[in-house]
């Protein structure tokens, strides 16, 4: 068996794990938005980035050995951020979206102890074994979630949308890297409820709820700075894919609507 043979079937021996953990955030999130379910939320998102670290007791390893678990932890994830927009658990996103993450002890060097969201980002080149014949996939991880989107509550574009408002946010925080998988699977006709609705002024406060930022001028400004800041200009494959990531979010109707 080959790597990328390993990691696919690593991967959906995990798949388990992570309808378990969706399951959770669901059936919280719809009845306990106290505090004390967004230190858990924290808490286990911790742990998540442990899995996807080199254990303590391994001195020398490579990459390619946890592949499956940093898809896995990017899965999980988005999935996580669909089911908490599918129970409009909005100051839980933005709890999730605006913290910092307390880093394992292995990935700690020198005074860097926190980092974002994302640092459940996760790529792999292993899994191109999925792409046909003499194709190369611009994502291999998005290919391997998309397959692998088998909930009814929470189908595959539910996934694509919760990706987009990461996007959103890694634009306006201080994310230094997220490069939106899923979204090759979107098209210019795609649409994104929740972004079409935020058209409406009422919706329009769940994503302020979310991002921390009232005015949508402000918002605005603050997405294309991000567009700047992150040099989407060079992601060459996505303008092969007839699609915009302002469009995608709505940003001109955003708020214009009673």
């Amino acid at each position: 068996m080959n790597m990328g043979e390993r990691v696919l079937e690593d991967c959906g021996k995990l798949k388990l794990v992570r309808d378990h953990i969706v399951d959770w955030v669901l059936l919280e999130s719809e009845f306990n938005q106290s505090e004390e379910f967004g230190d858990s939320l924290i808490e286990m998102l911790e742990r998540l980035l442990d899995l996807k670290s080199r254990p303590s007791e391994v001195n020398s390893w490579s990459n390619d050995w946890f592949e499956a678990h940093r898809v896995f932890v990017y899965e999980t994830f988005l999935y996580i951020i669909a089911a908490l927009l599918k129970t409009s658990a909005f100051s839980a996103l933005h709890l999730i979206l605006t913290t910092h993450y307390l880093l394992p002890e292995t990935e700690c060097y020198g005074d860097n102890r926190f980092v974002t969201f994302g640092a459940f980002y996760g790529h792999s080149e292993t899994l191109q074994i999925l792409a046909p014949k003499d194709v190369r996939l611009y994502a291999p991880a998005a290919e391997l979630i998309k397959r692998q989107a088998d909930r009814r509550d929470i189908p595959f574009a539910d996934v694509i949308q919760a990706e987009l408002l990461v996007l959103l946010m890694a634009f306006i925080t201080d994310v230094k890297h997220w490069y939106p998988q899923t979204l090759f699977y979107s098209s210019r006709s795609s649409a994104f409820p929740f972004f079409l609705r935020a058209a409406q002024h009422r919706n329009y406060q769940k994503l302020a709820q979310i991002t921390g930022i009232d005015s949508v001028e402000q918002l605005r400004k603050a997405v294309k700075e991000g567009h700047e800041r992150l040099q989407v200009k060079s992601w060459h494959d996505f303008w092969r894919t007839d699609r915009t990531f302002w469009g995608s979010m709505n940003m001109d109707a955003l708020d214009t609507l009673k």
